[in-house]
């Protein structure tokens, strides 16, 4: 109900106030770009990853929240809890500038349905500790919610949730190799 209601009054404002960080140009053209600035963002090896949070917070709104939906256990299953809402300036606080080791996430399937200037986003990911990994630790899905305003697209809304590589997925979110 929140992204409906967000998505009303988002066509009134323009980028400069709906901006959280300035975006590259070619990281916010079209649906396909910014679900690939998403996850290049989210990637890569141990070291600093402010560049990375910079490109990142680009690519949303300032007001734009983040849903966490899933929570793993010791054994590393998933399971469900209380979603946590958080908008983009808190979630980017919680978001470390130093990567311990490497992270790699990109994304094999896409379901996008628009509808005006509003699109949603069903994006199967999978996760490896390596770039060269052969299989993934973990995949799932990430839920996007964006808005076409000012010529460039916004994340208004994120939410994912995951599953050990060893769960499959259900076919229609299933990855396309």
């Amino acid at each position: 109900m929140f992204a409906i209601l967000l998505l009303m009054v988002l066509p009134q404002a323009t980028a400069a106030e709906l901006q959280f960080v300035e975006a590259e140009p070619a990281d916010v053209v079209s649906i396909d770009s910014v679900v690939q600035a998403y996850y290049q963002s989210l990637s890569g090896e141990p070291g600093d990853r402010r560049p990375h949070k910079k490109r990142y917070a680009s690519l949303f709104t300032k007001w734009a929240y983040v849903v966490t939906p899933t929570l793993a256990t010791p054994e590393g299953r998933n399971l469900p809890h209380l979603p946590i809402g958080r908008r983009i300036d808190d979630w980017m606080t919680r978001y470390p500038d130093e990567r311990e080791k490497p992270f790699y996430e990109w994304e094999v399937a896409r379901r996008v349905e628009t509808f005006g200037h509003m699109a949603h986003v069903y994006s199967t990911y999978e996760i490896r500790d390596r770039k060269s990994d052969e299989e993934p630790v973990s995949h799932g899905v990430t839920s996007f919610d964006l808005a076409l305003i000012d010529g460039r697209w916004w994340i208004v809304g994120l939410q994912w949730s995951g599953l050990d590589a060893k769960e499959p997925l259900p076919p229609e979110y299933a990855s396309r190799k």
